[in-house]
């Protein structure tokens, strides 16, 4: 009973233990709160990662593709066992797209992808990351939101070419207060027309966030390089042993908004025939090639073993000219890098709590030599070495346990307020903390993850502990008489 209540005085009383508490307290809560924010973000770029890309994609080793996609969905779709949700042909290609701002022609490098929009919609969020580029407010929570394109389409609306062109202007005000019957038969409004679609073509195009706007520092809101109207020249290679140049004209209609940089600073959508066509990529029987194929899977699927299947079947089919993989595999080396950065930054951060176990090793030396009296006193009464030891082993558990304890719930409180938290410092320091503009994220993400707050303080409950052995063992070892030979 003895060694529980002289533990409990020295925590009351030896206030310079509150160091090694608070050194305790501010490493696990430093490591809950960047563990969370790191899981956080980590999830959210697995999400919109996996929502750029589809369960499974099969792809061809040649740009040129292939025109056979039917038997091959087919051959698919009987190796699934049923496990296959929907699949949607693409056809991926690099080429370089041009538009006008102002006066100034922009050249960007792109990744163009001819897509049938219904059918790639249902193999992942790609509808969800697809905006007109205007602001509506939401009916039902009354925010101003970004207005979605919905059902996804490439159409060329008179809304976009009248808002988006020079003639759309001059015809929307000419026709301002007229009725249908008196602008129907008017030849000068044809002509408007007409040019309104020169300057829009009927084909569109959905372009990557990045691509088609800035954004300036400090500003709230992107600015429109390329806003909807725009007409975007793309030149892209043909197919054939001689690779020619082909060019085709297109208008945007809305943009791709993932936010992953890697996609909406490169990713062009059109649709998928029109690109066969000008790649010359239809045969004598009208069919139209492609070179990659996106597979939606049933939830619990194993997407490993079902990639697997799906590429021994393709080899058997056609050796050599497939390439099937799941969409972790696909962004293996960028979740990767997540992985080992956030290992890398949890070793980093739990040296805070080791320099805490040196100061809890440096205080029970210094305890110790103050308390040799005590100490020799405590053992000549008959106390046990074993006691003696578990003393100080007590003390630095029960330290340990305060400091974890309160940091725990210091950590856990801070993620949960972690959004208050950081408009409180954005209004303190005068500027955005999180700037959502970069992250596309409304908020900061964090993840708890019980597990990880388990081993966290574990793991500080170890290093408080290891760090009272040695000056526990040291008082243990303790003779009475020569504890008390200079008192």
């Amino acid at each position: 009973m003895y060694k529980y209540l002289l533990c409990s005085r020295y925590l009351k009383t030896r206030y310079i233990a509150l160091a090694s508490v608070i050194s305790v307290m501010l490493g696990v809560a430093t490591m809950i709160v960047v563990n969370s924010v790191m899981a956080g973000f980590s999830d959210k770029m697995r999400d919109r990662l996996h929502g750029v890309l589809a369960d499974v994609v099969v792809e061809s080793y040649s740009l040129d593709g292939f025109f056979d996609w039917q038997e091959v969905m087919a051959r698919v779709e009987s190796v699934s066992n049923g496990e296959i949700v929907a699949l949607a042909p693409t056809m991926e290609t690099f080429a370089l797209m041009k538009f006008k701002v102002g006066s100034e022609s922009i050249t960007k490098q792109v990744q163009l992808i001819g897509v049938k929009p219904l059918e790639r919609a249902k193999t992942g969020d790609f509808a969800e990351f697809l905006f007109t580029g205007r602001l509506v407010r939401d009916k039902k929570t009354g925010k101003v939101v970004e207005e979605r394109i919905d059902p996804p389409s490439f159409d060329v609306s008179d809304e976009i070419r009248i808002s988006g062109t020079k003639a759309g202007a001059s015809y929307q005000e000419l026709t301002k207060g007229k009725t249908k019957d008196e602008t129907a038969n008017d030849p000068f409004l044809d002509e408007i027309k007409a040019q309104m679609v020169e300057e829009a073509p009927e084909r569109g195009a959905i372009i990557g966030w990045a691509i088609g706007t800035f954004h300036r520092p400090g500003a709230e809101r992107d600015t429109f390089m390329a806003p909807p109207g725009t007409k975007v020249r793309l030149l892209f290679p043909k197919a054939g042993n001689r690779p020619e140049a082909s060019y085709d004209d297109y208008t945007v209609v809305g943009y791709f908004k993932s936010g992953m940089s890697e996609y909406d600073a490169q990713h062009v959508y059109i649709p998928l025939e029109r690109l066969q066509q000008m790649r010359l990529l239809v045969d004598a029987q009208g069919r139209g090639a492609i070179n990659a194929i996106q597979i939606k899977v049933k939830d619990g699927v194993d997407i490993d073993a079902l990639s697997h299947r799906v590429q021994t079947a393709l080899e058997r089919l056609r050796p050599m000219s497939f390439q099937v993989r799941t969409w972790e595999q696909k962004q293996g080396a960028l979740l990767s890098a997540v992985a080992i950065e956030q290992s890398i930054l949890n070793l980093l951060l739990f040296f805070i709590i080791a320099v805490a176990g040196f100061g809890i090793l440096a205080i029970f030396f210094m305890i110790v030599v103050e308390k040799t009296r005590d100490i020799g006193i405590l053992k000549a009464l008959g106390a046990s070495t074993a006691g003696v030891r578990g003393i100080f082993l007590g003390y630095g558990l029960l330290l340990g346990l305060v400091g974890s304890g309160v940091g725990m719930l210091g950590g856990l409180l801070f993620v949960a307020n972690i959004n208050t938290i950081e408009k409180w410092l954005s209004k303190v320091l005068g500027h955005k903390v999180f700037d959502d503009s970069v992250y596309y994220f409304s908020e900061i993400p964090t993840k708890v993850d019980a597990f990880t707050v388990a081993w966290i303080v574990a793991g500080a409950l170890f290093i408080a502990v290891a760090a009272s052995v040695w000056p526990a063992q040291r008082a243990a070892k303790m003779h009475p008489v020569k504890a008390l030979r200079f008192e």
